[in-house]
């Protein structure tokens, strides 16, 4: 979602009495915001949960749209829809859902995963039924036309190829991902070179929005200071008679053909710097082993006390920075670590610190100190996550696609900060091999 349109606020929203489909009431978690759900007649999911500390209501769409269901020859496809769907609808015009949402002081936007597309504003709480009129508006009647596609992919493209650039690493990332998911599905990236997204017919776009942009393949999270029976008649006021799509097909499992090495290559920068990126892939994951991993990376990474932060950046000083991010997909998961260096000196020698400080792990106890800073840690980021209400409805969309109870939500946490140090050793030990490494190394042309 790119830009707003200065549009006057000319529609008036009336509460509906259609009653919602029947669900259970309020359900408890270990996260201290009790959820409710149900479900309407065409497949929509609806969650809600009330946080009445501010006069506010976050409404968040997901559906399960992302990259992962393009084809080859179709990358950008998923994120070319998150863009159309400002495009206009039925009732209301190109660019008008920005524009009503800011006119009562809201705000929103949109972003596309490897598996889903999300939609969210967050806004007085008096306009809730202005945000589900819209959201209801372009789920049911998005208007997509040649010409939309041809000046949004445009776009698209054009702003891509200036961040690429202007950017000397971002092809980088693109390729690392590439190598550490091999498969296309998981692998390819948001939009590509542009030339596949340029060379989309109108009838692919259709098709993927008429495939996946349906409420049998949605996510409704409400979550603010509302009123549930009044909210309930709202949604169905506005969502229920949608109709349904076709039976979404189940999101392909990742297929990765394993060396007994390490991938390693090289990829060339137009500045004078050096680096590298470093990576394994984690799969096929055990119950609980997302857990131990998690602490992991907190225990690596996390704080400036972290063993490979304080070893790279302040005891060895051979990066001048150093990035790691836990990527977790669908039915995978990959630690991605990204270095600045000065020189390819410093590149190995960096490298060979990350790998020194993996291998004591395989050999040495954590002390309690140290895992307990690295609990502490991820509960607090945990926490951090779900201190908004935009939080809150993103985290609850992302349990609904993982297809989790919500009286299982929070439980992953307690799990996490119960893992012990023969845990993390024993995952070093099945995991960090050669098989599963990946190094892309960044050097001047």
């Amino acid at each position: 979602m790119k830009r707003a349109a200065g549009v006057l606020l000319l529609v008036i929203l009336a509460a509906g009495s259609a009653p919602a489909a029947d669900g259970q009431g309020p359900v408890r978690n270990a996260l201290g915001f009790p959820v409710e759900d149900f479900r309407l007649r065409n497949g929509l999911r609806v969650y809600l949960a009330v946080d009445a500390r501010l006069p506010l209501v976050t409404v968040a769409v997901g559906y399960g749209a992302g990259t992962i269901r393009e084809k080859p020859g179709q990358e950008g496809l998923a994120y070319l829809l998150e863009n159309l769907m400002f495009q206009g609808s039925e009732n209301v015009g190109p660019f008008q859902h920005v524009g009503f949402v800011q006119k009562v002081g809201g705000e929103l936007n949109a972003t596309t995963t490897v598996d889903k597309a999300l939609f969210y504003e967050t806004l007085p709480s008096n306009y809730l039924a202005l945000a589900l009129w819209l959201e209801s508006d372009r789920m049911k009647s998005l208007s997509i036309t040649a010409a939309a596609i041809e000046r949004t992919r445009s776009e698209i493209v054009e702003g891509h190829r200036e961040r690429v650039a202007s950017d000397p690493y971002l092809t980088s990332f693109v390729e690392f991902d590439r190598l550490v998911f091999p498969d296309f599905p998981y692998g390819h990236p948001l939009i590509g070179s542009g030339e596949e997204l340029m060379g989309l017919s109108e009838a692919e776009v259709l098709a993927f929005h008429r495939a996946h942009y349906v409420p049998n393949n949605a996510v409704l999270a409400i979550v603010g200071d509302i009123d549930p029976v009044r909210t309930k008649e709202l949604v169905a006021r506005y969502f229920d008679s949608i109709p349904p799509g076709a039976a979404v097909p189940d999101l392909p499992r990742p297929e990765f053909k394993r060396s007994s090495e390490a991938v390693v290559r090289f990829a060339p920068i137009s500045v004078p710097n050096a680096g590298f990126h470093m990576g394994f892939r984690f799969f096929p994951l055990q119950p609980g082993e997302i857990d131990v991993l998690r602490i992991l990376v907190c225990l690596l990474f996390e704080g400036d006390a972290a063993r490979l932060r304080n070893r790279l950046l302040r005891r060895d000083r051979t990066s001048h920075d150093v990035s790691a991010v836990l990527d977790e997909r669908p039915s995978v998961a990959a630690l991605k670590i990204f270095s600045l260096n000065t020189n390819a000196l410093l590149v190995d020698r960096a490298e060979r610190a990350i790998l020194a400080e993996i291998d004591k792990l395989r050999f040495n106890t954590v002390s309690q100190d140290e895992i307990g800073r690295a609990r502490r840690r991820y509960r607090l980021s945990y926490f951090d996550r779900v201190s908004t209400l935009r939080g809150k409805a993103l985290f609850i969309i992302d349990a609904a696609f993982a297809g989790t109870a919500l009286a299982s939500l929070g439980e992953d946490l307690e799990r996490a900060i119960r893992v012990e140090p023969p845990a993390l050793l024993a995952f070093v030990s099945k995991y960090f091999t050669p098989q599963n490494m990946v190094l892309l190394e960044l050097g001047p042309r």
